[in-house]
């Protein structure tokens, strides 16, 4: 099945197509539909398998309509256990937004200036992605608000509990609005 054929807007699109994909992985064939419709969804794939811009993509298309939400903070919050892989789905995430129009992303996560990331949250952004401890340490010290938070992602949820996010995982969901979107991969 081809992306076209998913539901996903043109821009978005043509950063795909751009990137060199052409047709979408099982994975990427059902969330896509799913997350596009708002549903919460928990999915289960093998790495490699397109997870990154099965919950991506629908995110970064939810962003193609104007936010009545007030505020500077992220309306996509994406949750990694790793700093490295935090990184990987930022890349990811500016790729697929390419051609979004003022299209920002910030990456929260230790071993990087703080200065840099407090700069990043001092203007809008449109998503954020963050390993827990780091996102905590910014919560604590007021520089980051959720008030525009649209879609909490978990990306290898298993993995951060099996670390022992558990109770970050809590604190940062309880911080989230009620009225949101929630995808698990």
């Amino acid at each position: 099945m081809s992306f076209s054929e998913l539901g996903l807007d043109p821009l978005l699109l043509k950063s795909v197509l751009a990137s060199g994909y052409e047709n979408a992985t099982p994975v990427q064939q059902q969330a896509i539909p799913a997350a596009l419709t708002g549903r919460d969804l928990l999915v289960s794939s093998h790495t490699g398998s397109g997870k990154t811009a099965a919950f991506m993509l629908p995110s970064i298309q939810r962003l193609l309509v104007e936010s009545t939400g007030k505020g500077m903070g992220p309306r996509v919050l994406v949750l990694t256990p790793t700093r490295e892989l935090a990184q990987q789905v930022e890349k990811a995430a500016i790729t697929y937004g390419n051609e979004v129009r003022r299209f920002r992303t910030a990456c929260l996560v230790g071993g990087s200036p703080y200065g840099l990331q407090l700069k990043r949250l001092s203007q809008p952004v449109d998503v954020v992605v963050a390993t827990p401890g780091r996102l905590i340490d910014h919560l604590e010290r007021g520089k980051i608000d959720f008030s525009r938070l649209e879609v909490l992602v978990l990306d290898e949820a298993d993995r951060m509990l099996d670390m022992g996010f558990v109770d970050d995982i809590k604190a940062i969901a309880a911080r989230c609005p009620k009225e949101r979107q929630t995808l698990l991969f």
